[in-house]
C-alpha cells in the first residue's frame, strides 16, 4: 500500500508541476512579442512568470499545500498586472492571461481534485479565476475565449488527477496479483519437479531395499545388504545438507559436490533447498571456518532441522539466518518472527529440537541455545568448535 501512495502522489505532483510549466512558457512566449506590454510592466511580468514557474517546482517538491496557494496567488497576480498594463485591450495580453488561469493555475486541479475535502477550496479558486480572466479579458473582445479555456483546462486537468488517483492503485493491485499467480504457479512447478524427483530417488533406494528386507533378503547375502541400507542412509543425510545428486544409473547416484565444500557452501545448500519449499532464508555473514566433516554435517543437519521447524511451525515464510566467525568458534544465528512456543512446555515425546538440534550439538562438541515465547517468534543460536 505504501508503494502505491508514493507513486500515486509522485504522479499527481508531477502532473501538476508539468501543467503549470507549460502554461508559464507559454505566457511568457506571448508576452515577450515586441510592443505587447512596454515598460516597467514588461520586467514585472517576467519576474512574476518565473516565481510562478518555481512555485510550481517548490509543489512538486514539497507537498505542503501553502504552496499550491502560492501558485494561485502569484497567478492571480500575473493576470491583474496585465490587465493593469497599457496594451491589456488586446487579443495577446489575453491570449497570455487565458495561458496563465488555465495552464498555469488550472494544473491545481489535479492536486485538489482527488480530494474531496479541498472541493470548497477548489471551486473558490476557480471561480475567482474565472471573474479575474473575464474582467481583464472583456476590452479585447476574448473574454469568452479565455473563459471557455479556462473552464475547460480546469476540468480536464482535474479529471485527469481524478483519473491518476484511482487508476494507479488499480493498475498496481493488478500487477501485484499477476505476480502473486506467477510466483505461485512457479512454486508449484518447483514442487511437482521436487516431488517427482524425490519420487525416482525413493523408488531407487529405499524402496528398492525395503523390498528386498520384506522378502527376507532372497537372492542378496547380508552384507551386500547391509551395505546398500548404509548407501541409501548416506544419500539421505546427503539431502538434508542440501547435496544435489546426479543418477548415473538405476539405484545409483553421484555427488554434484563432493564431500568436500565449505561452511558458507554448505549453508548455502541447505537454505537454496528451503528457498524450493517456500521459505525465504535471508544469510548474513560468513567466513571460513576450519571444522571437522563429523561437527560440520552436525552443523548444518542442525541447521536445516531448526529451518524446518521455521516452514512447519512458525506461520511466516521467512527466517534469518547470521553466520559469525571467530578463531574458536564457528556460530549460526536462526531467527523467526513467526509464533514462538514455550520451550519448557514441550512434551517429552516430541524430539526435533531436544534432539535433532541440541543433542547433535552437544554430541559434537558444541552449544545449541533456544529462546523463544508464545506470539514472540524464536531465535537459535548455535555453536560449533573449529579444529
Amino acid at each position: 500500500m505504501e508503494r502505491v501512495v508514493k507513486t500515486q502522489r509522485r504522479l499527481l505532483l508531477r502532473t501538476t508541476r508539468l501543467f503549470g510549466l507549460a502554461g508559464c512558457v507559454t505566457a511568457a512566449v506571448i508576452l515577450s512579442v515586441p510592443g505587447l506590454v512596454v515598460g516597467g510592466r514588461y520586467a514585472v511580468l517576467l519576474i512574476l512568470v518565473g516565481a510562478l514557474a518555481l512555485a510550481h517546482v517548490a509543489a512538486e517538491q514539497y507537498v505542503n499545500p501553502v504552496w499550491l496557494a502560492l501558485v494561485f496567488a502569484v497567478g492571480l497576480a500575473v493576470i491583474i498586472v496585465i490587465g493593469a498594463s497599457d496594451g491589456s485591450g488586446n487579443v495577446g495580453a489575453s491570449s497570455a492571461v487565458a495561458a496563465v488561469s488555465s495552464f498555469g493555475m488550472g494544473a491545481i486541479a489535479a492536486r485538489l481534485v482527488p480530494l474531496r475535502r479541498s472541493w470548497p477550496l477548489l471551486a473558490a479558486m476557480f471561480l475567482v479565476t474565472l471573474v479575474a480572466t473575464g474582467i481583464v479579458t472583456s476590452p479585447s473582445g476574448f473574454a469568452l475565449q479565455a473563459v471557455g479555456l479556462t473552464v475547460v483546462m480546469w476540468i480536464t486537468i482535474g479529471a485527469f488527477g481524478s483519473w491518476l488517483s484511482t487508476s494507479i492503485p488499480r493498475l498496481i493491485r493488478r500487477v501485484d496479483n499477476i505476480g502473486s499467480a506467477y510466483n505461485a504457479e512457479r512454486l508449484a512447478s518447483q514442487a511437482e519437479s521436487q516431488r517427482r524427483q524425490d519420487a525416482r530417488l525413493l523408488h531407487d533406494t529405499a524402496l528398492a531395499t525395503l523390498t528386498l528386507l520384506a522378502h527376507s533378503g532372497r537372492g542378496v547375502d547380508a552384507a551386500a545388504l547391509q551395505a546398500q541400507a548404509r548407501n541409501d542412509a548416506h544419500l539421505l543425510r546427503s539431502l538434508r545438507l542440501g547435496e544435489e545428486l546426479s543418477p548415473i544409473s538405476s539405484g545409483n547416484y553421484v555427488l554434484q559436490r563432493g564431500a568436500d565444500f565449505t561452511l558458507d557452501e554448505g549453508i548455502g545448500a541447505v537454505t537454496g533447498r528451503f528457498a524450493g519449499l517456500g521459505l525465504t532464508v535471508n544469510v548474513y555473514g560468513g567466513g571460513t571456518a576450519n571444522l571437522e566433516p563429523a561437527v560440520r554435517e552436525a552443523f548444518l543437519l542442525a541447521l536445516g532441522e531448526c529451518l524446518e521447524n521455521v516452514r512447519r511451525h512458525s506461520g511466516v515464510d521467512s527466517a534469518d539466518v547470521t553466520v559469525s566467525i571467530d578463531e574458536q568458534t564457528a556460530r549460526l544465528l536462526i531467527t523467526d518472527t513467526g509464533h514462538g512456543f514455550d520451550p519448557t512446555a514441550v512434551p517429552d515425546g516430541h524430539l526435533g529440537v531436544k534432539e535433532s538440534v541440541v543433542a547433535r550439538i552437544h554430541d559434537v562438541g558444541g552449544q545449541a541455545r533456544v529462546f523463544s515465547a508464545p506470539g514472540a517468534g524464536t531465535t537459535v543460536i548455535l555453536e560449533v568448535p573449529q579444529s
